[in-house]
């Protein structure tokens, strides 16, 4: 019997492939995954790293020493980002890189969260990294407003972000990547750029369990120039990347989570310098993606954005509350506020969120009755197979 490959991670490829330069083990996926994970550390005490000079770029060990736990990671998983860049820091493959084009941006009014930084790599390439979605209020309405607009303000900024770091780095290649709401301002920046740049310079875009696109999209000229440089990574069981569509092929990988905890950058599997493929997505995971999947092709446009306009309202009570933290902090009081917000919106807001949540719950206790009919069919057939077998032996 073949023994199993242990189960390793990117610190395992960290302690064991980072004496490996990029200058002769060339940039991988794995590499892309490390870089995205930094952008989600929050650099805004850091002047000199939001300057778009790549003269002013900061070698990523200045960065590290100068930062504290109050800048660690602003996305939504419990786990600390700075010992993971502190890691790549003091690694053969990671040592020289430099940091610079540092952004970040929450605005109310044009409904925007946006994030990013670009890493000078050794290998003469520049990688823009897009962070994910944070625990802003306006970044979950954001991403909601994917749903039924054409393109959310944070993808437009994506798009110029990317532009203008290819415009002071002319001879570079190009690289961009994020996880999650990041992998998706990725892949739509690198369909959106100029096609001269997209021929010339871009050499990946990375996706990492990120959102896909709506069908436009993915049938446009410039998203066909780009298809094949479009890599796309979904671990089994998770939901968010498998939202919208996607037509470019994506890879199932393997994590040491399970369910929605497979989103966890952290927990991906990697072998070599690659992640752990596998052949396709759980049951259960497809079937979460079908029914998701339904869910938006039934509803309208207008349904979708009143759905989101109403459920920010009643979460934000109002505009009140910015992030997910000041409703967590509020504990019971909190719930009952928002109880209380609920309760007094209008009839309106009421009824749109009432419908809809009613029509997803419908879906998925007739997707999941569909199911279990069908393992009953299964085993039922199994067994009669089985009967069969054994009277014939006899």
């Amino acid at each position: 019997m073949s023994e199993k490959n242990p189960v390793t991670t990117i610190w395992d490829y960290l302690r064991w492939r980072g004496d490996l330069p990029l200058t002769c083990d060339g940039f991988n996926e794995v590499d892309n995954l490390l870089l995205c994970i930094v952008s989600y550390i929050d650099f805004r005490r850091l002047t000199q790293l939001k300057s778009f000079d790549p003269a002013n770029a900061m070698p990523i060990g200045e960065v590290c020493a100068l930062l504290t736990e109050e800048d660690e990671q602003l996305g939504l998983s419990p786990e600390d980002y700075i010992p993971v860049m502190r890691a790549m820091a003091a690694s053969e493959r990671f040592g020289d890189v430099k940091m610079f084009a540092f952004e970040s941006s929450n605005d109310e009014e044009k409904v925007m969260q946006f994030a990013a930084v670009s890493f000078l790599l050794p290998d003469n390439s520049v990688f823009v990294a897009y962070r994910g979605t944070d625990t802003t209020l306006v970044g979950w309405q954001e991403d909601f407003n994917m749903s039924f607009l054409t393109a959310v303000p944070a993808q437009l900024r994506a798009t110029e972000y990317a532009k203008e770091v290819a415009e002071v780095t002319p001879r570079k290649v190009l690289r961009l990547g994020g996880h999650s709401k990041g992998g998706n301002l990725a892949a739509w920046a690198a369909i959106h750029l100029p096609e001269k740049l997209q021929r010339k310079r871009l050499a990946a875009a990375y996706n990492n369990d990120g959102p896909g696109f709506a069908k436009e999209v993915l049938e446009s000229e410039a998203y066909a120039r780009i298809e094949d440089k479009i890599h796309t990574y979904i671990p089994e069981s998770s939901i968010v990347g498998m939202l919208l569509e996607h037509a470019e092929e994506y890879t199932i990988i393997d994590s040491t989570n399970h369910s929605l905890m497979q989103h966890e950058p952290l927990s991906w599997n990697v072998l070599g310098n690659q992640f752990i493929y596998l052949g396709q997505r759980s049951e259960m995971a497809q079937l979460g993606d079908s029914v998701v999947r339904e869910w938006l092709t039934n509803m309208s446009v207008e349904e979708r954005k009143e759905f989101t306009e109403a459920l920010y309202s009643i979460l934000s009570m109002g505009g009140k509350v910015k992030t997910l933290e000041d409703l967590q902090s509020g504990g019971l009081s909190g719930s009952l506020a928002l109880v209380k917000e609920y309760i007094g919106a209008d009839e309106n807001k009421k009824k749109v969120i009432n419908q809809i949540i009613k029509r997803l719950a419908t879906d998925v206790r007739g997707e999941l009755r569909k199911a279990a009919e069908e393992k009953l069919k299964t085993a039922e057939q199994s067994l009669r197979q089985a009967v069969f077998e054994r009277k014939n032996s006899k």
